[in-house]
């Protein structure tokens, strides 16, 4: 696995984030997320950036 996409999926487990919730918000499906974390699958750019920001900038209280 690429280790910065490793970096992003154990901060979106850690924070409790599941990909129902994190599709919507990078435009794409659930399956294709899942298919990009354990690395089947690429995404274009701005979805990249789109997942990384929500992840960065979630609040364990939202």
């Amino acid at each position: 696995m690429n280790p910065k996409i490793e970096e992003y999926f154990l901060k979106r487990r850690r924070k409790g984030i599941r990909l129902v919730v994190l599709a919507p918000i990078v435009g794409c499906s659930q399956s294709l997320l899942s298919k990009y974390e354990t690395g089947v699958a690429g995404m274009s750019k701005d979805k990249i950036e789109r997942y990384r920001e929500y992840i960065d900038t979630y609040k364990d209280n939202q």
